[in-house]
């Protein structure tokens, strides 16, 4: 059989040809040599490469966080002055846009004295709101209402009428001790202790409406539910923070204030136990401050309340 010859352009096309399909072939070797997936035999066999995270914290960030600090340090150095102070302290302090707190024997136990005026005066107003009562209701001051101590109603005559809203303004102005036993008579026990039911953390351990005893923790809850809960009304909430600005009682915390800050607050007095809680407020921060305190000469008290209040000065002006 004759041999078939190949012809000169078939050799041409093998040798365009057999370099691409090389090449084709060294590609395909490559990747998939690349590609392979390694699965090690143990845990062992396991690179220790760290999970890198992006965290790159913002200049605001940084700066709210050295603020935080020091305010944190400046109130350790508090707690030493305090402590260098005659008598038994408790304190208690809500950054309400930080939701940052500062305590110190903020549990502690006080006679709260005045600070009962407080629920009091809450307790009046949700009568009126709920139509028991109007601003304008008059109240007769009769001999069972009078009580020593502060205020102005025990030397008016027996007889007397003044409406709700001037009650609730002695009350709370002035810490008057008669306009309370006026609104408790009107509104009645029953529903003061609904009150305070509805406003301490814990209706079942508080002693405050039975003893009128609390803590600074209380008190400031309390007062956190008042200006900023939902209890009252928005024009009741208001009512309350504007009578207890600029009351009777300005030379505790609010003398060391600075003057762009406000404070709404209640005091209590009783022989060696002084307290001033409220709000706060400043330009851009609200700041719920209770202290309290017992066993403690006034001038030792004021001593305290300067400290606090240069605190609340330096640190959120």
């Amino acid at each position: 059989m004759a041999r078939r010859k190949i012809l000169p352009k078939d050799n041409d096309f093998l040798l365009i040809v057999l370099p691409f399909v090389a090449v084709g072939v060294l590609i395909f070797l490559f990747f998939s040599q690349r590609t392979k997936v390694q699965i090690p035999d143990s845990i062992s066999d396991i690179p220790n490469t760290p999970l890198i995270v992006s965290s790159k914290k913002t200049d605001a960030d940084m700066a709210e966080e050295k603020k935080v600090q020091k305010m944190q340090d400046n109130f350790q150095q508090l707690i030493k002055q305090i402590n260098d102070q005659p008598g038994v302290y408790g304190l208690y302090i809500k950054d309400k846009n930080r939701s940052l707190e500062f305590k110190y024997n903020e549990l502690n136990e006080f006679y709260a004295a005045s600070l009962f005026k407080l629920p009091v005066a809450a307790a009046t107003l949700k009568q009126i709101e709920n139509n028991h009562l109007q601003k304008d209701t008059k109240i007769t001051y009769m001999p069972l209402d009078y009580s020593e101590g502060t205020g102005v109603i025990n030397s008016y005559n027996y007889g007397i009428q003044l409406k709700v809203d001037e009650v609730l303004t002695e009350l709370l102005k002035n810490s008057d001790n008669t306009a309370q036993n006026m609104l408790l008579r009107t509104i009645q026990y029953k529903n003061v202790e609904d009150t305070f039911k509805a406003l301490v953390p814990d209706a079942s351990s508080s002693t405050f409406f039975r003893y009128n005893t609390s803590t600074p923790y209380e008190i400031s809850y309390i007062i956190d539910k008042l200006y900023f809960g939902s209890y009252l009304t928005k024009d009741d909430r208001t009512y309350l923070k504007d009578l207890l600005i600029g009351t009777s009682f300005e030379d505790r915390i609010s003398a060391y204030l600075k003057p762009n800050m406000k404070f709404s607050h209640k005091i209590g007095s009783w022989p060696e136990t002084w307290h001033d809680c409220g709000v706060v407020y400043s330009a851009y921060n609200q700041v719920i401050v209770c202290l309290m305190s017992t066993k403690a000469p006034y001038e030792d008290y004021l001593n305290v309340a300067k400290l606090v209040g240069d605190f609340v000065s330096n640190n959120y002006d």
